[in-house]
């Protein structure tokens, strides 16, 4: 199937690994040209020379503070001199503040009423800022071209909020990026731009399992019960994988998308219990 993406250039933040590198190969192999962006530029090249061997000269890597406004916007001047007017965006960004005075990537527990300010501001820095940053940043070439495609890849809490999440925040902040993106679309639908947002689940990245391994230590379980107690509660009865969003991605750059906007799509395996 011919997606009729070929020579579009797309911006693909948090773009180093998992579900981000996962997103940037697959675009690659429909004949996009892909900036790579993160914070961590070693990260990024090692990220970049994988893809590039696969598809020379289609992919750079740009190292950007996603919640930095004037980093954003020089990523966007910067894919413009490399490949020319952006296409695709793709916001990528983990949140969850994590608790520097535990080992490994827990994140910090917290109620409502416990959760300082800082920590939600933080927490929106991280997941609002940064999409609504790119988003804005990329519009006036999308507007120029008469062609945009916009999306995030959230999270299932968006829609149903996890009450085994041991923090408040992605439980705040991801229906707000959600709701967001749902305006976005409407305003920017007659310029030929779709925006829509990708709803994941158990996903199986390596941010993810460090988050498990985190977990079972604080449960004081073996991880592979941790694992074990999740995947049941997929209807699936399986994690998923990068490539798996991946391809939805793909698909909602794609001509065949164009009437497919301000939507929150589930890539979970039947998690979610909302209609």
């Amino acid at each position: 199937m011919d997606l009729g993406i070929e020579g579009k250039v797309a911006i693909v933040s948090g773009g180093s690994r998992g579900i981000g590198k996962a997103i940037a190969t697959a675009l690659v192999g429909e004949g996009v040209r892909v900036v790579l962006a993160a914070r961590t530029i070693g990260d990024l090249e090692t990220a970049a020379a994988e893809i590039d061997a696969l598809a020379p000269g289609q992919v750079e890597a740009i190292s950007t503070d996603m919640r930095d406004l004037d980093q954003v916007a020089a990523l966007v001047e910067a894919t413009n001199r490399r490949f020319g007017p952006v296409g695709i965006v793709v916001s990528n960004v983990i949140g969850h503040v994590i608790d520097a005075s535990k080992e490994g990537a827990g994140p910090k527990a917290g109620t409502f009423t416990s959760t300082p300010a800082a920590d939600y501001r933080e927490e929106f820095d991280h997941l609002f800022i940064s999409a609504w940053g790119l988003a804005k940043a990329a519009l006036p070439d999308m507007r120029s071209q008469g062609w945009g495609r916009i999306m995030n890849i959230g999270s299932g809490v968006a829609r149903e909020p996890m009450k085994d999440l041991p923090h408040v925040l992605p439980n705040t902040v991801r229906p707000a990026v959600a709701g967001m993106y749902r305006m976005m679309a409407r305003d920017v639908a007659p310029f030929g731009i779709t925006v829509n947002n990708i709803l994941t689940g158990s996903i199986l990245t390596e941010r993810n399992r460090s988050y498990w391994e985190w977990l079972a230590r604080e449960r004081d379980l073996p991880v592979a019960e941790v694992q074990s107690v999740m995947t049941n509660a997929i209807p699936a009865r399986r994690m998923g994988e990068p490539t798996e969003i991946a391809a939805v991605a793909t698909f909602l750059a794609s001509e065949a998308a164009r009437h497919i906007t301000g939507q929150s799509i589930p890539v979970d395996g039947g998690i979610n219990r909302h209609l």
